[in-house]
């Protein structure tokens, strides 16, 4: 099996050089033949996966966060067929890592690449905005505008943290949005609401922003979306609502709306940000479709999908 290394040595806090050695000795040692290539800027993963998918290779390992993932998987989805055959490794050296917690990897690099090479995989389903394939989170309103304001220099510097300084620059600026939403349920039956938004979050993962369980009944190998609307409120009692999301309580408040869906239609009042995986898009109307268990990853214990039965 032809395998790639694709690292981004400016992921989280810009340690991925730091492991270079380590991570390569171990994955020949485990995997074999091995080919390494690094990014230098944005939408390079995406090429580079690309170009890997359709020279023939099967196994991706990724170096990098949850937006260097984001776009090798995008970059594989473009050449038909490669998805189903293409297995996934994900390093963790994001700032949030949320994807690699779903997949029960480890933050130590070392430790997740023993668990990578044990072999253990899981079918996770695959979430699409737009055109675009997502694993993790698709998020609009204030969580994509903290997105966009955690750059990487802020990253680099305060690692998670970050996520809490480019929460408060956003908190006393954020408008919130008129939304309209059509859903497919679980069941089948299709629900419209109209609403104004504080934020709001398609997951096929529990976690956004670094750790915050913004989905806490979420498993991503279940052929469905969790979505959670909140409500538009004052600041402070957004703040205190904020506060919830840490644990998971924010979805017993009155103003947030949680739910299973198979699919979900969105359109705006305005043109606005959407977080996918990390990579910060523009939309005034966002089209979620469900593409179940459609990419293979290796994985550690795994404690929120089933084991693979390939």
């Amino acid at each position: 099996m032809k395998s790639r290394l694709i690292v981004n040595p400016v992921s989280g806090t810009d340690s991925a050089p730091d492991y270079l050695q380590a991570m390569n000795e171990r994955l020949r040692e485990g995997v074999g033949e091995l080919d390494i290539v690094l990014t230098v800027g944005a939408g390079d993963a995406m090429r580079l996966a690309e170009r890997a998918a359709r020279e023939g290779y099967e196994r991706l390992f990724v170096a990098g966060g949850d937006g260097t993932l984001n776009e090798v998987l995008n970059g594989v989805a473009a050449v038909e067929g490669a998805l189903a055959r293409t297995t996934f490794g994900l390093i963790p050296l994001g700032t949030g890592n949320d994807f690699a917690s779903a997949l029960g990897l480890p933050e130590d690099v070392e430790q997740a690449v023993e668990m990578l090479l044990r072999g253990r995989t899981v079918e996770a389903d695959v979430g699409v905005l737009n055109g675009r394939h997502f694993v993790n989170v698709s998020a609009g309103g204030f969580i994509a505008e903290v997105s966009d304001a955690v750059n990487p220099q802020l990253k680099s510097v305060a690692g998670k943290l970050a996520y809490l300084i480019g929460g408060a620059q956003v908190l006393m600026e954020y408008e919130p949005v008129g939304v309209r939403s059509r859903c497919v349920a679980e069941d089948g039956r299709v629900f419209t609401r109209d609403l104004s938004a504080q934020m709001f979050a398609v997951c096929n993962s529990r976690m956004v922003g670094g750790g915050r369980l913004i989905a806490p009944h979420a498993v991503i190998d279940d052929g469905l979306f969790d979505v959670c609307f909140v409500e538009a409120m004052p600041t402070l009692e957004f703040v205190g609502l904020l506060g919830a999301v840490s644990g998971g309580d924010h979805i017993e408040d009155e103003r947030v709306a949680y739910f299973r869906a198979r699919s979900l239609d969105l359109s705006f009042d305005r043109r606005i940000k959407i977080n996918t995986d990390g990579e910060v898009l523009e939309a005034d109307e966002c089209r979620y479709r469900l593409l179940p268990r459609a990419a293979c990853f290796l994985a550690g214990d795994a404690p929120f999908a089933q084991e693979s039965k390939q």
